[in-house]
């Protein structure tokens, strides 16, 4: 079980990543601003395409220590948005770890996890106890402003994941491509030297019979 502390303002700079080992649980610490009522929101998606996301689990808990948004089971991504204050925890595991769990059993396989977690205050002509059809109007077209960065940040970490996913490809294929240059090199190395083997086994054989 690990914990990491982010020091988060408005909004979190880029998406995280985070590896997950097998039947292991890693958990990143938030605390929203006391005394005004905040948005927690965030995402998270799995960056193992090639593994299946059954066994990830993520959690968000309050500073009571209770769940208040858990992921669907067998998810590959989600998205998360709560009001509150203090601290949450945002926890993301790798199998199954305690009997109330509702994911899959660890599987033996470490898991890379990409996510982002922001914490935005109340606008301020939201605040104050003034009502009138200005004010409502105004906080309507806030909130609605907020829903669209709110999807306009959810998109941008999404496209941040398929350029992690982009690059992890990226390597993988360079990685494979070096392999196979240097078997080549190994194969044409091996048919020379078979080759002049072969060249000298005939050339003495030859010279053999000439005598004879």
């Amino acid at each position: 079980l690990a914990f990491a502390i982010l020091q988060l303002g408005e909004v979190a700079d880029g998406a995280l990543t985070t590896l997950v080992e097998s039947g292991e649980e890693e958990c990143f610490v938030v605390r929203a601003p006391a005394g005004e009522v905040s948005t927690v929101s965030g995402n998270f998606e799995c960056l193992d395409d090639d593994l299946p996301p059954e066994p990830v689990g993520v959690v968000l808990y309050d500073e009571k220590m209770s769940p208040v948004w858990r992921s669907t089971v067998g998810a590959s991504e989600g998205h998360f948005s709560v009001y509150g204050t203090g601290k949450y925890e945002l926890c993301f595991q790798n199998g199954r770890i305690g009997s109330d769990d509702f994911y899959a059993e660890k599987d033996g396989i470490d898991r890379e996890v990409g996510f982002n977690i922001r914490v935005m205050p109340p606008a301020r002509a939201m605040e104050g106890d003034e009502e009138g059809p200005d004010n409502r109007l105004t906080a309507n077209l806030i909130g609605m402003s907020n829903q669209l960065l709110e999807g306009l940040h959810t998109m941008t970490d999404h496209q941040e994941y398929m350029r992690d996913r982009e690059n992890r490809h990226t390597m993988l294929a360079g990685a494979t491509f070096d392999r196979v240059v240097q078997w080549t090199v190994l194969e044409a190395i091996v048919l020379a030297l078979i080759s002049c083997g072969q060249v000298l086994y005939l050339k003495k054989f030859f010279e053999q019979k000439r005598y004879l």
